[in-house]
């Protein structure tokens, strides 16, 4: 029911994101008031009041004017002058036409104020307040001074009690409406700044993270590497001296090299945001040069990379995405792997629709005090077997650029017994479900 009516409430006093909490409360305010002056007009002219019933048509019409101008014109100030000039005209004629102080103006005129107080800007309200009071007073005092000229309106005490419930349950549902979208705002805007200030203390996290990561964890291979040409300036060095050097600087340049894509590519993520171009790809064919390359990277720590990927497996994913994951992946299984250990990567397909690549490995496992965090910026830098350094941005970049593809990641690991991630992405069947897919990662 709130999904069919909310978009007619919408369009009547304008969405949040176009219009100020003024703007809406004075349109809600002018569309009930709109509504009780149109049944007025039936109903004075129901209870033998003809002039007071083509007042409150003159009424009518002119608030039309006002709502019409605030919410399609965007002039709020100038509908709230007309408004209030135009109510307050109103209620000296409803005053003098309908019984005076025994009608229901008086309480009009109040509800009058609290709408002002309400709606008008800071810098108005207290004149229209003072305006308010004024006419009030006077008009008190023109009754009491010469009564002989107040109409008194009412047939008989049916009609004034009729009329007097009538006036109070139009009152208190337009202030039922104004204190409600005040409440709702408050609590609204108190929600937001909620949010910016949990937004903002994880910012500052990620921060103080990025920072701690440029001043200690790169400033570690740069030494090496600045170690390195000054043991060449200084020092003459054997060929098999100059070829350990050459390895061991070969290392921490490429976890160096590691460490700065995944950091670039996750800093860009979060400040600028990326968007996953999703395809129908060959899981195999997509990522057969990437599975190479980590092929000689584990050769080279002298452990076994099989392939066991599918030939025919048609998935729904970003290729970019998908290598850089499945990059990262094999690299943690490499770090973590004792050389002599053994890396799989293989698929299968469920009938639900879904592909799942296994990336299984014979390492060191994760300690179970940080399985929880592991996708986290709370995990600090890590080393692999070898000391290879890392810095705990890959398995957030996985995490992050899978969800992008409507995926799903996850692992098994028990210490001193491997570890096994699974990476999990919707399968083509048809074009139906290719279109959808890419309106999940539009809206997402």
């Amino acid at each position: 029911m709130s999904t069919k009516i909310q978009p007619l409430i919408d369009k009547l006093i304008g969405k949040p994101a176009a219009f100020g909490m003024e703007a809406r409360v004075f349109h809600a305010i002018s569309v009930i008031t709109l509504t009780g002056l149109f049944f007025n007009v039936f109903v004075n002219y129901l209870l033998n009041n003809p002039l007071l019933s083509r007042l409150m048509l003159a009424g009518f019409l002119m608030i039309s004017v006002c709502y019409y101008i605030s919410r399609f014109k965007g002039q709020l100030n100038i509908s709230i002058v007309i408004f209030n000039l135009l109510s307050n005209v109103l209620l000296v004629g409803n005053f003098c036409y309908h019984s005076g102080i025994n009608g229901p103006t008086l309480l009009i005129f109040l509800l009058s104020s609290f709408i002002n107080i309400s709606v008008a800007p800071k810098k108005q309200y207290i004149y229209w307040i003072a305006l308010n009071l004024l006419i009030v007073v006077s008009l008190l005092a023109y009754q009491y001074n010469d009564a002989a000229n107040i109409v008194y309106s009412y047939r008989d005490n049916l009609s004034r009690y009729v009329n007097h419930g009538y006036s109070y349950v139009a009152a208190a549902v337009i202030l039922a409406v104004i204190t409600t979208y005040i409440r709702n705002s408050y609590h609204d805007g108190k929600s937001q700044v909620e949010q910016k200030a949990r937004e903002l203390k994880h910012a500052n996290i990620t921060k103080n993270k990025l920072f701690s990561i440029l001043a200690h964890d790169l400033r570690s291979p740069l030494s090496s590497i600045q170690n390195y040409l000054e043991i060449l300036a200084e020092y003459r060095l054997d060929e098999a001296e100059r070829k350990t050097l050459n390895n061991d600087l070969l290392k921490a340049t490429h976890n160096t090299q590691q460490m700065l894509s995944n950091l670039l590519m996750w800093t860009k993520s979060q400040m600028e945001g990326v968007n996953a171009n999703l395809a129908v790809v060959n899981l195999r064919d997509v990522l057969n040069t990437t599975l190479q390359v980590k092929k000689s990277s584990a050769d080279e720590k002298g452990i076994q990379l099989t392939n066991n990927l599918k030939n025919n497996a048609l998935v729904i994913a970003d290729p970019d995405m998908l290598q850089l994951t499945v990059r990262n992946l094999i690299n943690n299984s490499i770090k973590f792997t004792h050389p002599g250990g053994e890396i799989e990567i293989s698929s299968n397909t469920s009938s639900e629709g879904e592909c799942r690549i296994i990336i299984k490995d014979t390492g060191i496992g994760i300690p179970y005090a940080i399985q929880q965090e592991i996708f986290s910026l709370k995990v600090g830098s890590t080393f692999g077997t070898h000391n290879e350094k890392g810095v705990g941005l890959g398995l957030i970049l996985c995490k992050e650029f899978t969800e992008m593809q409507n995926g799903k990641i996850w692992f098994e690991s028990a210490p001193g017994w491997g570890t096994t991630f699974y990476l999990s992405l919707k399968t083509f069947r048809d074009n139906t479900t290719f279109k959808t897919e890419l309106q999940i990662a539009n809206n997402n």
